[in-house]
């Protein structure tokens, strides 16, 4: 079998981003960044988004994920979609965006669910620090 080879036929959007993500990782220390965490604590995953800021611009951003590919496809989703966005683009992503852009079926629907969690405990951070 070949490791590339999506054997659980997960969707395409979802397969790409597991198979070849851009924003895993950290960022370095060192400027403004904003971080939190979300997990699905039923499917044992866990999300954790960092943003580096530059002013009110996400200049750049790392995921890091524990869990299925769905999981590592929601992180690298948001990933691609908030870098060189205002701060702002954070409150226009929820669960539903999440799950029509990656199409997401019902049994992975808590992905998507860990994505806005993440996206929310994010603009709770913005709160504090304002």
């Amino acid at each position: 079998m070949n490791p590339q080879e999506n054997v659980y036929a997960y969707r395409e959007p979802i397969w790409a981003r597991f198979r070849a993500p851009r924003h895993g990782g950290r960022l370095p220390d060192g400027g403004r960044l904003l971080e939190a965490q979300a997990g699905s604590p039923a499917a044992h995953s866990v999300l954790r988004l960092q943003l580096g800021l530059d002013g009110t611009t996400v200049a750049r951003v790392r995921f890091q994920a524990y869990g299925c590919p769905t999981a590592i496809a929601v992180g690298e989703w948001l990933a691609e979609q908030l870098e060189g966005q205002p701060l702002t683009r954070l409150a226009a992503i929820d669960a539903g965006a999440i799950r029509d852009a990656l199409e997401i079926p019902e049994d992975k629907a808590h992905c998507a669910l860990m994505g806005e969690d993440v996206l929310r405990a994010l603009q709770q951070q913005m709160s504090k620090q304002a």
